[in-house]
């Protein structure tokens, strides 16, 4: 949990994938960070089980979506930082 606390992209790329599919491109416009960034995200939240690519076989355009254990330390994370605020 402490891996994905210590990014604020990686905790926004979580709570976005948490509500429905998307792109890395989605991804990258609805959190103002570069493609590169959120792409480097994502690989690193897929290799721990976090996020899942729906899609892939396509080399663009592939899809994205939160695992079960991913929902677990975002729900975490969120009480974390209601506790906080």
């Amino acid at each position: 949990m402490s891996y994905v606390f210590s990014s604020e992209l990686r905790i926004k790329v979580l709570s976005v994938l948490s509500k429905s599919k998307f792109t890395p491109t989605q991804l990258a416009e609805m959190s103002n960070s570069p493609i590169s960034h959120v792409s480097k995200a994502l690989g690193e939240l897929q290799s721990r089980g976090l996020i899942v690519c729906l899609t892939p076989s396509r080399k663009k355009a592939r899809f994205y979506t939160i695992t079960e254990l991913g929902g677990q330390i975002l729900d975490e994370i969120n009480r974390i930082t209601r506790r906080i605020s």
